[in-house]
């Protein structure tokens, strides 16, 4: 089974040095996750000043794959979209073995929903393949370490992310965090149904 990864979700979890437990989250031997071409160039620049989360991400890239350059006439499919949602929609498209999408990008999500009335392709695809967002990512990591392990991690990158700076803190309980992410990723899936809940 191949995973998908787009940059914000790497991002998001490298900030809170959480990529290698992400990584056991999956279950998945972490050759099969895919990430973009461009992630190295883009998410070293960004977090060049986190040392520990530079760190995080390196490790992470040494494990994961190169996504496949995809067909013009496909990524021209989804030109609406911003490059690597473009390229990760067009691959998912074309490659039956890719079974799960994780991404920490909602806007793209929500693009994606609106698109599935006129491409049934899209919409058959997605529907043989989980959707994991940033909020379904961090309730699986809360069952897999505990609470209190993955709230310190989360403070530490609560910053790269308003859900994360909601939900996570030195002051939050347990019970907060996961009443927030439950009820952000309820709202998001109002609109797009195909994310996992």
């Amino acid at each position: 089974m191949i995973i998908l990864a787009d940059n914000d979700i790497v991002y998001k979890l490298a900030c809170c040095d959480l990529l290698d437990s992400f990584l056991t989250w999956l279950d998945s031997p972490p050759a099969q996750v895919w990430v973009l071409p461009n992630i190295p160039f883009v998410l070293r620049k960004k977090l060049k000043n986190n040392s520990l989360a530079l760190a995080s991400l390196n490790n992470f890239l040494k494990q994961t794959q190169t996504i496949p350059v995809a067909p013009i006439d496909l990524l021209v499919r989804f030109e609406q979209l911003d490059v690597g949602e473009r390229q990760m929609l067009a691959v998912l498209v074309e490659v039956p073995s890719i079974l799960r999408l994780v991404t920490g990008d909602k806007r793209a999500l929500k693009q994606i929903a609106d698109m599935l009335e006129k491409d049934d392709l899209l919409a058959k695809r997605l529907a043989q393949t989980r959707t994991d967002c940033l909020e379904s990512i961090m309730l699986g990591l809360i069952e897999l370490l505990g609470y209190s392990a993955v709230n310190a991690k989360a403070s530490l990158g609560a910053e790269s992310d308003f859900v994360l700076k909601m939900a996570f803190g030195h002051t939050r309980s347990e019970t907060h965090a996961r009443a927030a992410l439950t009820s952000y990723l309820k709202d998001l899936t109002k609109t797009a149904t195909f994310v996992a809940q």
